[in-house]
């Protein structure tokens, strides 16, 4: 007990002289204590060290930060542009089933798919035939009914009463669909 009331004496009244005195850094003395706190001889230098270092610190890390900044804006421009090379850039699809439609497909064909006013668009260019979708794969699906509904249409038709238009469009779906048997 005698050691806890020595320890806290200089707390006992925190209005006293003897605790301002115990606790300025610059005093730091207790009747019969060793100085606390107190400073080395060369502190200035130390401290201007201290400053120097802090100061290199706050440099490397302004320069990381710059350097993060920047390569995040590098990513975000990259990510911008694989973007707008997937949406700018047409791909070939190709066709070689019609399923799930009862039709067989006698001769590969490639479809075009390109995105174009928020959309993609499928071509089948030989037979002069286009559908869109929300996705690439929506607008392939659709390019497969239409070919497919086309081909209905003109296989049931005389080839007589087609116009020039028409009458190709059938030669073409003739050449690379069939109805199953």
């Amino acid at each position: 007990m005698e050691k806890a009331s020595r320890i806290a004496s200089p707390y006992s009244n925190l209005s006293s002289p003897d605790f301002f005195r115990w606790y300025s850094r610059s005093a730091c003395i207790l009747e019969g204590r060793k100085r606390i706190g107190t400073y080395p001889d060369n502190w200035q230098e130390s401290v201007t060290d201290l400053f120097g270092s802090l100061q290199e610190e706050i440099v490397s890390k302004i320069q990381e930060a710059f350097f993060i900044d920047s390569l995040q804006r590098d990513i975000t421009l990259l990510k911008y542009r694989c973007d707008l090379l997937e949406r700018l850039s047409p791909i070939l699809v190709p066709i070689e089933s019609m399923a799930p439609e009862p039709f067989n497909v006698i001769k590969p064909f490639h479809a075009v798919v390109r995105f174009q006013d928020d959309q993609y668009i499928s071509s089948f260019f030989d037979a002069n035939l286009t559908a869109s979708g929300d996705t690439q794969a929506e607008a392939i699906s659709n390019l497969k009914d239409i070919i497919t509904a086309t081909f209905e249409m003109l296989a049931s038709m005389d080839d007589d009463i087609l116009g020039p238009g028409p009458l190709k469009q059938k030669s073409v779906l003739c050449e690379f669909i069939s109805m199953k048997d």
